[in-house]
C-alpha cells in the first residue's frame, strides 16, 4: 500500500509522577470535543516540528520526543487526513496560544474522555511503545 502524504502531525504527551503516568488530552477548538494535541504540517515545517508546535500553541506545553508514534489516516468533512503521531515526554508548562481545556489523565480515564477512535487507537498503541522506552 502506498504512504499517504501527511498533512497533520500530533502528539501523545505523557508525564510521571513516581511509577504513575498520566496522558494529555485538550479540548477541541469548538471545546465539544477531547482530542490529543494535533494540527496541519506548515509549508517549510517537519511532521516533528509541527507537532511540537501545535503542542505548545494549543497546550502550553512543552515536551522531548522520545519515539516516534502511530500513522493514522482517515476523513474530516471535506478533507482526508494523514495525521504522524509523536510520544513525547513533558519537559515544562508555558503560556498557550490557544485557550483549550487541558486534563491530565490516566490512560483508562483517557481513553473514555477522547472523542474519536483514531485518538483512541493512537494513546492505545503509544502507551505499549511508552512502557518500553520510559
Amino acid at each position: 500500500m502506498k504512504q499517504k502524504k501527511l498533512t497533520h502531525a500530533g502528539c501523545v504527551v505523557f508525564q510521571e509522577k513516581g511509577k504513575r503516568k498520566t496522558y494529555l488530552v485538550v479540548s477541541s477548538s469548538t471545546g465539544k470535543h477531547w482530542i490529543l494535541p494535533k494540527g496541519h504540517i506548515e509549508r517549510g515545517e517537519s511532521p516533528r516540528q509541527a507537532a511540537l508546535r501545535e503542542l505548545r500553541e494549543e497546550a502550553g506545553v512543552v515536551g522531548k520526543i522520545v519515539q516516534t508514534g502511530p500513522t493514522q489516516s482517515y476523513a474530516m468533512k471535506n478533507e482526508d487526513v494523514t495525521v504522524q503521531y509523536y510520544i513525547v515526554r513533558l519537559t515544562k508548562t508555558v503560556t498557550p496560544d490557544e485557550n483549550r481545556t487541558l486534563r491530565w489523565e490516566t490512560q483508562k480515564k483517557a481513553l473514555e474522555l477522547l472523542s474519536f477512535d483514531e485518538a483512541k487507537g493512537a494513546l492505545r498503541e503509544s502507551v505499549k511503545s511508552i512502557r518500553q522506552v520510559a
